[in-house]
């Protein structure tokens, strides 16, 4: 078998490069995965939406990442090796991507308001399943990070909780006197909320401004919901950048591993 020259040898190394960084990729998304999966709290966060699907996402993202690997390993062997059968299955599990990718740009799209009254509706029911600042309970723990990670209280404000099953149940001791909380003291600001990531609440930067005079430079008066929606668009930016930019990198990768076929097909035919 003859080897491949011209634009075909330039798409077989372009494609290698591609395949590369696709091998990257996939290392990234394996360990944000097992980052995501090893750190409880970001778990407990997505719990506080109690569904399988969101709580599992974590799993996706693992298996997805081992699949962009495998299919870079895929494209490099059958670029190296100009094997044809795997670059026409290379194409063949890239245009897949491609397609489900645009199927789930327009999912997103159509079910936006669905998405939006789904999250209203599990913030809502599980802020009943909060106990208490020291209890291991999922959706406890996913309440304090949230609240702390997001610097927001309840669902649409700190009043929310005197509604919840949880009000009146937790006391706090502040300057020697015991007091009952009106809402959880994860709603107050503190100076590093990321501090939670190591399995420690943050200490509040001043907890009787906050809890007893609800003082706005001291209590996180903003509802979860607006605060994630906030979060949700600040982000929107560089999400849709990469995924514009992954749409791309698929189609030239779809593109070279074609030409890549039709140079080993003339190669074959000089020989």
């Amino acid at each position: 078998m003859g080897r491949v020259e011209g634009c075909a040898a330039c798409a077989k190394y372009l494609l290698i490069v591609f395949n590369i960084i696709f091998f990257l990729v996939g290392a990234g998304l394996l360990a944000v995965g097992l980052w995501v999966l090893l750190s409880p709290y970001k778990i407990d966060i997505l719990a506080v939406l109690d569904n399988s699907i969101i709580t599992t996402g974590v799993y996706f993202i693992i298996a997805l990442g081992a699949f962009i690997f495998i299919v870079g390993f895929l494209g490099c062997c059958g670029a190296c090796c100009e094997s044809k059968l795997l670059l026409v299955l290379y194409f063949i599990i890239v245009l897949i991507v491609f397609l489900a990718q645009i199927a789930i740009c327009a999912a997103v799209v159509a079910f936006k308001d669905e998405v939006d009254d789904f999250i209203t509706n599990q913030l809502n029911e599980t802020i009943d399943e909060y106990e208490s600042l020291d209890s291991e309970n999922t959706f406890s723990v996913g309440w304090n990070a949230i609240q702390l990670v997001l610097k927001c209280c309840g669902h649409s404000g700190y009043q929310d909780w005197a509604d919840s099953a949880w009000a009146g149940t937790e006391t706090y001791t502040i300057d020697g006197q015991t007091v009952t909380l009106e809402f959880p003291v994860t709603c107050c600001k503190v100076d590093d909320p990321y501090a939670i990531v190591n399995g420690d609440y943050p200490d509040p930067l001043n907890v009787t401004a906050c809890v007893m005079e609800k003082d706005s430079n001291f209590l996180n008066e903003g509802g979860c919901y607006e605060s994630l929606q906030d979060y949700v668009i600040d982000q929107a930016i560089y999400v849709g950048a990469v995924g514009i930019g992954l749409t791309v990198f698929e189609i030239f990768c779809m593109i070279f591993a074609l030409c890549v076929c039709r140079g080993i097909s003339k190669a074959a035919d000089v020989v």
